[in-house]
This record gives C-alpha cells, structure tokens and sequence, in this order.
C-alpha cells in the first residue's frame, strides 16, 4: 500500500491507544503484520517517552494524527507539533465537527489541508463518506483520503456501501483507507472488495476479549480477501442461475 513516498507491505494500519499493556500492544503489531501505526499527538502528556519509546522500536512507520481537534487552528498546531517530535511530513488530518457524533468537518478539513498542504505536509484526511468530500481533498493535492465507514468506535462496518463504491469509482488513482467503524473482519473483507486500498482500525482490537487474537485474525482475513479479490470474483445477478447442467437430466429438451 502506498503512502505517498512510503510503501507498507502490509495493508493494515494500528491506532496505538487503550491498549491494556505496552507488552498486548507489541503483540499486536507483530500479528497483525502492520508496518504503520498512528499516534493522537494531543494525547502524548507527560511521561510519554516510554511508549513513544516502544513504538520507535517496532520499526512502525509512524502517522502523527490530529485527534481531538475541533478547528483548524488546533490542527495546525498539532501537526506543527508531530512533525517536530517525529521528524515526519505525514499527517493524519482530524478536524471534528461536534463532540458527539465525531463527524469530520468539511468545512474545517479543507481549511486546514490547504494551511497544512503549504507548510509542505502530506495530508491524510478523515472524512465522511461523502463524494464532494472526498473529491475535494483529490482536488487540493491529497493522494490518500480516509473516507469513514461509520462513526468512529461504532463497530458497525460500512452504513453506506453505494457511497463508498461511488468514491472508488471517481478516484482511481487515489490510495483509498476506510478509518472508523470496523468492528468485526468480516468488515474488512468487503472494503477490499469494494477495491479499497486497505483499513486503519483501533477500537475492533482493543475492545475485543484477545486483542492479540482479533490482530492476528486481521492478518488472516486481509490475505484471505486479497486471495479472492486476485481470484477474480463472481459477478453479482439479480436472477437466480442454476449451477448444475441440465445435459444429461432424463426428459429435457
């Protein structure tokens, strides 16, 4: 999967928060096979240089985020900041609308990306599935858009399959991650389907009963899709098609 400039072998990316220990987190970037995590720059406090420590020491590439900003002043500054810690370009945009739907402000994130776009950064922005969204973000430079699948930490999968397959279809050549929603890897198997490039996810893992097992089944599940998708799959009919022949079936013509 392609980053910009940075190419991941793998086409899962790690949110890195709430994990139960340092030792569950490690674990579950080496099963799930990710070579990217993000991290909330808003959330670092002090006495954070152990975990920075240990995500330095995975070997992760690291994608900076805005989370928890509400306009695009603070977003600024917090990309400012990550790019400073981590010597990075990159940066996931989050720019919220409201504190209680978590929606992304369109408004905001293209104010924001054009700010942040000329100060040199790589923006990743965090929208809704909405088309003139996400043609926009195209428009002002960004060649990876983060289109949600539905409200973050909701675990529904994708709401909205006919909006996200029409943001496929119109930008072809832009690397496309669904961020936010995923609650289960039958959800990750229909966004490769959909011809999505692949998915960033935390709540899925660290709100399952094994974290360490629900990232190694992400791996399991990714390469069982990515298998099928090559495999070439069926095409879908609205009419029923027998799959056993009539030659040979006494009385037919």
């Amino acid at each position: 999967m392609k980053i910009y400039d940075v190419t991941l072998k793998s086409n899962i990316i790690l949110g890195s928060s709430r994990y139960p220990s340092p030792k569950v987190f490690q674990n579950c970037i080496k099963k799930s096979g990710t070579n990217m995590v993000t991290v909330a720059i808003r959330r670092l406090v002090p006495g954070s240089e152990d975990f920075l420590k240990i995500i330095k020491k995975t070997k992760c590439h690291i994608l900076p985020n805005t989370a928890g900003c509400f306009s695009p002043k603070e977003a600024i500054v917090t990309a400012e900041m990550a790019r400073e810690l981590f010597e990075t370009n990159l940066i996931k945009l989050e720019v919220i609308e409201d504190d209680s739907t978590l929606k992304p402000s369109m408004k905001g994130t293209i104010k924001a990306t054009e700010k942040l776009m000329d100060k040199g950064f790589k923006v990743l922005p965090y929208i809704t599935d909405n088309i003139k969204f996400a043609t926009t973000m195209k428009s002002l430079g960004c060649k990876v858009i983060m289109p949600w699948g539905s409200h973050i930490g909701s675990g529904r999968g994708l709401d909205n399959f006919s909006k996200l397959k029409t943001i496929r279809e119109e930008l072809l050549d832009t690397t496309l991650i669904v961020d936010a929603g995923i609650g289960r890897v039958s959800h990750v198997c229909q966004i490769i389907e959909l011809g999505f490039d692949g998915i960033l996810l935390n709540s899925a893992v660290v709100n399952s009963k094994s974290p360490e097992k629900f990232a190694e089944s992400l791996a399991l599940g990714m390469k069982a899709v990515q298998n099928s998708v090559k495999a070439g799959l069926m095409t879908q009919r609205t009419f029923a098609t027998a799959s056993t022949s009539n030659k040979g079936k006494p009385f037919s013509k």
